[in-house]
């Protein structure tokens, strides 16, 4: 798997991007890390510079995922997972597990997770039709406008809900849609002893919220911290408190209000983004 690593310190941060997303979606996060950090961001399998898996079924791409993990030779990691990635670090956790490397994994950071594949994405596997609807709504530029006009409410300022989609392989993100179908409920991570905090954003979707609460009735102790006026992109809309949760064990303290990311900001990390992954400063 092709990753992106940065920072030299003992404290092991593992991001795994949602939908649509690669190995830049943790950027905000690694732009100031602090000195205790070491930030390891993949492109999963099939994504950005990353080669498909095997078999797409959810529990196959979570062992090979495991798998290098255990190559990084770290203990206590932090697994964070944006969106769709905060159920693939559930599940990477689970087979870190039953592989017997449990002390591998500290804790899971879930941002803005889903629970399942919620009903409108699987509209999208629908034959014939779906992949009509899909390339409608994100394999074009008009239809990522009318999208983001649309769901401007679930944003702040000028971050983008479909911006990835200009650099996806879409084919590949119609298959994580199947993998993610199949995946099946997340009561079946009820036996899994762990520690699990959640970030989400206020103004998120309703799938959202509802499968945090679903979440919570997984593992009652779970942490949840609601994040006000962010959308379903706390990593870029409030950069600074998400960083308060993930990098807590490196002695970060949250900060005491959200800081949204302004219009400069934003062309500049993606001007920062499109020079990171035309060089050669990502390793593999």
């Amino acid at each position: 798997m092709h990753r992106l690593e940065k920072g030299r310190g003992g404290v092991t941060v593992v991001g795994f991007h949602g939908w649509s997303g690669d190995h830049t979606t943790f950027f905000p996060l690694m732009e100031n890390l602090p000195e205790a950090v070491t930030f390891v961001s993949y492109d999963l399998p099939g994504c950005g510079r990353s080669p498909e898996p095997v078999r797409w079924e959810i529990r196959a791409v979570a062992r090979s995922i495991a798998e290098e993990i255990v190559g990084l030779g770290r203990q206590g990691v932090t697994l964070v997972g944006s969106c769709t990635g905060g159920l693939i670090a559930i599940f990477v956790a689970r087979e870190l597990v039953e592989m017997g490397r449990g002390e591998v994994v500290g804790r899971v950071v879930m941002i803005d997770p889903f629970a399942q594949c919620p009903w409108y994405f699987r509209l999208f596997l629908v034959p014939w039709v779906g992949p009509v609807m899909y390339a409608t709504a994100f394999a074009n530029p008009v239809g990522r406008w009318v999208t983001d006009f649309f769901l401007q409410e679930k944003r702040t300022g000028q971050v983008s809900l479909t911006e990835s989609f200009q650099r996806v392989n879409h084919r590949v993100s119609l298959a994580y849609l199947r993998m993610l179908e199949r995946a099946g409920a997340p009561e079946q991570f009820g036996d899994l002893d762990i520690s699990v905090e959640v970030v989400r954003g206020e103004n998120t979707f309703l799938a959202v919220r509802e499968a945090v609460e679903r979440w919570q009735r997984v593992w009652p102790k779970m942490s949840v911290h609601v994040l006000r006026g962010v959308g379903h992109l706390p990593i870029e809309e409030a950069t600074d408190l998400v960083r308060g949760t993930v990098f807590r064990q490196a002695g970060e303290r949250k900060t005491p209000k959200t800081k949204k990311m302004s219009a400069q900001k934003a062309r500049e990390l993606r001007e920062w983004r499109n020079e990171l992954t035309r060089g050669d400063s990502v390793g593999g």
